[in-house]
């Protein structure tokens, strides 16, 4: 098949021109108020400012071109509007009436087909083309390769092909822009040919039933990617109308399909289209509590708000519960230290640090929480239970009482007096609790277990590789620390 050879073509159209040739072209001066921008011209004349200070310093490089118009002593503008418009801009803006005379070649053609042929491909060479002034130069290419073959112009092979090479694009890419042609509406097209829309969202949008086009450009703010307008127009071609059939539990009709619409427009990689096939109410996208969807109807959001609003009241129930028992283990707690604290006459600025979350606490405050007066105070747990209390022996020794006492291993205020020492040495002679300890620091100390020949945890059925420095028996395990052992 013969290609369409554009460039000597439109060689050829010199032949064309009544009474000269490209050796007689003459240049004329024609005053700017007789030249008329050609009705045929759709490519862009905006954004002027460059070439306007490219004219006013250095004049105008190249002639325009035009050809007599219908009324005598006019002419019109073939190929240089942008130079026209930037001159008027410059004669409006800054007076520079020396550019009022524009130079110009006069061409006279035989048919108005050519002349407007003359004028695509003078203006398509000119400048790099957009994608819709490429869309509509191929839709008038083809109309003018038309009448030029009603006139006796040949042109080889299918049209689409001749049109496609007279535009310099490929055949796929004339055929995306006849479908935007086509099937784009007016709103769309606008902003396409603003070159506010791509080509390829464009391409995938036109796909789309027109009255779907309107509803999506009435309800997105913004343009839906392309990747989700591909996705669209395989639900649509399956049927899909987002027009849901569902029931409200009031009874009434679903209203909701243009947010249903909006939300397949707007997804994001997870692929999440709903179609508006599941009610707001009972789809998981409402109900979690991340990242809900924002498309849900006012029932959902309704009903996720009492949700909310009872799972945050029955926290709030909770963690006052919970203060509750805190405060009382903690009241008991802060009541036997004072007992301590009162016999020995400590001051009330004297202070015991437990190693819990408080720092330090004052036997102030430990009166007030004796009392059961916590302000404000939110209590993770009971900070001077026997089990988070790590600096026992200071906290002895600040009260006046036995690290026993603190601990909860005996009500006796003072330490016991035994026959013989508590703490031994070697291995002892039955199974059963032992406090030991492994360092010169008392606070290191470990409750474990003697099992015949070697020593395991406390809770756990399982031997542990240490060699106490010295051991005590521990005859009965405090309420606060009993626990079953468990084999591994």
């Amino acid at each position: 098949m013969s290609k369409f050879d554009i460039g000597a073509f439109a060689a050829s159209l010199n032949q064309a021109v009544a009474g000269s040739s490209s050796d007689t072209l003459q240049i004329q001066a024609i005053d700017i108020d007789l030249l008329d921008s050609h009705e045929g011209n759709f490519y862009d004349v905006s954004n002027l400012d460059t070439l306007a200070d490219s004219i006013a310093m250095d004049g105008l490089q190249q002639p325009v071109v035009v050809m007599p118009s219908a009324t005598p002593g006019r002419y019109t503008v073939l190929s240089g509007h942008r130079r026209t418009a930037a001159i008027r801009k410059l004669l409006q803006e800054d007076g520079h009436q020396h550019l009022r005379s524009v130079p110009c070649i006069i061409r006279q053609y035989k048919s108005q087909a050519l002349a407007e042929l003359q004028l695509i491909l003078a203006n398509s060479t000119a400048r790099v083309l957009t994608s819709a002034e490429t869309m509509m130069q191929a839709q008038k290419i083809e109309e003018l390769f038309y009448r030029l073959k009603e006139e006796g112009y040949s042109f080889p092979g299918r049209m689409r092909d001749q049109v496609a090479a007279a535009c310099q694009v490929s055949a796929s890419k004339l055929a995306r822009l006849k479908v935007i042609q086509d099937g784009l509406i007016s709103d769309y097209m606008d902003l396409f040919k603003a070159s506010k829309l791509p080509e390829n969202t464009a391409y995938m949008l036109a796909r789309l039933p027109a009255a779907l086009q309107q509803r999506i450009h009435k309800v997105c703010k913004d343009l839906p990617p392309a990747r989700n307008a591909e996705r669209l127009i395989e639900l649509s071609q399956s049927g899909v109308s987002w027009n849901p059939s569902l029931t409200c539990p009031d009874g009434s009709d679903c209203r909701h399909g243009d947010a249903f619409l909006r939300h397949d427009c707007e997804t994001g990689f997870s692929g999440d289209f709903c179609k508006g096939e599941t009610c707001c109410l009972k789809c998981p996208q409402a109900n979690r509590n991340w990242s809900p969807c924002e498309r849900m109807c006012s029932k959902a959001k309704a009903l996720r708000k009492d949700k909310r609003d009872d799972e945050k009241e029955q926290e709030a129930k909770k963690r006052e519960s919970e203060q509750v028992k805190r405060r009382t283990a903690m009241q008991a707690s802060a009541q036997r230290l004072v007992a301590a604290a009162d016999q020995a006459g400590v001051d009330d600025s004297e202070k015991i640090h437990t190693g819990s979350y408080s720092y330090s606490i004052s036997v102030g405050d430990l009166r007030k929480f004796a009392a059961g007066e916590f302000g404000d105070r939110y209590l993770y747990e009971n900070e001077l239970a026997p089990g988070n209390i790590r600096y026992a022996a200071d906290i002895a020794t600040t009260l006046g009482c036995s690290a026993d006492y603190v601990l909860g291993l005996t009500d006796e205020l003072s330490p016991r007096q035994a026959s013989a020492p508590d703490w031994q040495r070697g291995t002892p002679a039955e199974n059963g609790y032992y406090w030991v300890i492994c360092t010169d620091a008392l606070n290191c100390g470990k409750l474990v277990w003697w099992e015949g020949d070697h020593w395991e945890f406390s809770n756990i059925k399982m031997e542990m590789n240490i060699r106490p420095r010295a051991w005590m028996k521990c005859s009965d395990l405090p309420a606060w620390a009993k626990w079953e052992r468990k084999a591994m």
